[in-house]
């Protein structure tokens, strides 16, 4: 896979979503050490609990 398209720390958001996140992390493959393409982001639920998941890096897009 390629380099990375998110730096951490990147404020981004799902391209067919409203909520902002930050990228924590660009997931690297457990067996190759490349990058697999999947980033993990930290957000707000709807409770206001701060949580982390792990998103396509194509299914989202950089905030300003």
């Amino acid at each position: 896979m390629s380099k990375p398209k998110f730096e951490e720390g990147t404020w981004v958001k799902e391209k067919t979503g409203t909520k902002g996140m930050t990228v924590v992390s660009n997931v690297v493959d457990g067996s190759s050490s490349e990058y697999a393409g999947n980033v993990l982001c930290k957000f707000k639920n709807a409770e206001g609990e701060e949580v982390e998941e792990t998103f396509k890096e194509e299914d989202l897009v950089l905030l300003d």
